[in-house]
């Protein structure tokens, strides 16, 4: 079986992303899979000729699914610039996944949606919902208590048949953005992560929720409870991958990154 690991980014390559292209390669080394970091190639812009506002460079996500240079692979793993692998770990993703895209959920983002301060929250959650309903014909899965279910874009797996069906079955990019803006949805719905969330279920892929502990995500939040924005850390035992999403991570060096992947909290010396 051959696999792969995708990461790029467009725009000024910080200490940052450097870290995260390091701690990758690395892990792709020791599962056996090949490795790919793209600086800069702005895959939406200059090969599919699209402008889609502000978040055009994030759908060079999907590369791997488009581009025909991956299709030698049985099984592709795309990762944001933000993510490490802990220290040490042997586990391979690849050996987890039977299915056509895997994917994370956002567990803690439903509930915590409901009381948010930011434009971010279920009343938006419950328009995008009906709109995937209205346009596609479908129910976006949900929690025990009712809520939609947020899934997370840092960490994507796809199957070759899982690429081939997204090739002909995914909605153009221009579309949907078209369609979630005349739904008068705020832009986050027209993200990469707001699309990828509607097609799997609307064009019907096999998807896996794939173990939290391969996006262990660690981000800042705020609410009508505790207004002052704070830092999040889903880390625990299970953890394998460390998705560092807070405000001013992508201005740490690797030293404060690393430390932060892999120690506890109180030995971070690092606040908001």
């Amino acid at each position: 079986m051959k696999t792969a690991i995708y990461q790029y980014y467009d725009g000024p390559i910080r200490e940052s992303i450097r870290a995260s292209v390091k701690n990758i390669k690395a892990y792709a080394e020791t599962i056996g899979a090949d490795y790919l970091f793209e600086d800069n190639p702005r895959f939406i812009e200059k090969d599919m000729k699209m402008n889609l506002g502000s978040y055009t460079p994030h759908y060079g996500a999907f590369k791997v699914i488009f581009n025909p240079n991956w299709d030698k692979y049985d099984k592709i793993l795309f990762l944001d610039a933000d993510v490490f692998a802990v220290d040490g770990l042997k586990e391979n993703i690849f050996d987890d996944f039977d299915a056509e895209i895997g994917i994370c959920t956002e567990p803690f983002q439903p509930k915590q949606r409901t009381i948010t301060l930011g434009q971010i929250n279920s009343t938006q959650d419950e328009k995008f919902a009906k709109f995937c309903k209205k346009e596609y014909g479908v129910d976006l899965p949900r929690t025990g208590e009712g809520l939609v279910r947020v899934y997370n874009t840092g960490v994507v797996l796809y199957s070759q048949e899982g690429r081939l069906k997204a090739q002909k079955d995914f909605e153009h990019f221009p579309t949907f953005c078209k369609k979630i803006r005349q739904e008068g949805l705020i832009p986050f719905y027209h993200s990469d992560q707001g699309y990828l969330h509607a097609m799997m279920f609307a064009k019907k892929f096999k998807v896996q929720e794939m173990d939290n502990g391969w996006n262990s995500y660690v981000h800042t939040t705020r609410d009508k409870f505790q207004p002052k924005r704070r830092i999040m850390d889903w880390r625990d035992k299970n953890t394998k991958f460390v998705h560092c999403q807070f405000m001013g991570s992508g201005n740490l060096t690797e030293e404060q990154l690393l430390r932060i992947v892999n120690l506890p909290r109180e030995q971070w010396n690092y606040d908001i």
